[in-house]
């Protein structure tokens, strides 16, 4: 190999090192982000447009965190650029993660992981995501029963509604409604089915084709 090709491939080497420490999980995660958008509950769109991405070396960039259907997060065009990335990247990459998280207050019960109450917002969903998405429940939420003295005629105590995950809907009164902008679980059967892994590997073969 003459000299000068040595060094051209010496190059490559380099900067695919220093892409692949901030370059490739940074552009992985967006397009793990966009999919999260698109399979999560939209409601009024602020969850959709609360998530975040942190680099390896401790940049956070955010969403606006307000209304409307889900955007993605603005990041500087050279964080996403193997080849302008800056060869400082190389000393972490033993200790490089990029993290995706969302900063929304309810995020725990938007993914499924916490249980709440839940009234809406508004009648209907205000995203043209979530009204294409809205499923309706079969009743209402589950509530507690207020009682009834038949020979007094009074009724005592207050119907409440009692905890449940975002996404179970239906199983309570039939008078009352129960809806949801994303199925049961959706981030957990997100990253079981492999969409995760599929989501990082087509990013880093975007990013691999331009070295």
């Amino acid at each position: 190999m003459a000299k000068n090709e040595l060094f051209k491939l010496l190059d490559k080497v380099e900067r695919f090192g220093s892409s692949l420490v901030v370059s490739g999980p940074t552009r992985a995660a967006k397009r793990t982000i966009r999919e999260l958008q698109q399979e999560g509950p939209s409601w009024t769109g602020r969850f959709s447009n609360s998530y975040q991405i942190e680099t390896p070396d401790g940049r956070v960039y955010k969403g606006d965190g307000q209304p409307g259907e889900p955007r993605p997060i603005n990041l500087p065009p050279g964080l996403l650029s193997g080849p302008q990335n800056l060869r400082a990247s190389l000393p972490i990459k033993d200790r490089a993660v990029t993290t995706i998280s969302n900063f929304s207050e309810y995020a725990a019960e938007a993914t499924d992981v916490a249980q709440s109450t839940f009234f809406r917002p508004t009648e209907e969903p205000t995203t043209a995501l979530g009204q294409r998405k809205l499923r309706r429940g079969d009743g209402g939420r589950p509530r507690t029963e207020s009682s009834f003295n038949a020979e007094t005629g009074v009724k005592t105590g207050t119907s409440m509604q009692l905890p449940s995950y975002r996404g179970v809907i239906g199983g309570g009164p039939e008078e009352r409604e129960s809806s949801a902008t994303a199925d049961i679980d959706w981030l957990a059967d997100y990253v079981r089915g492999g969409r995760l892994d599929r989501s990082v590997r087509l990013a880093m073969d975007d990013l691999l084709t331009e070295l």
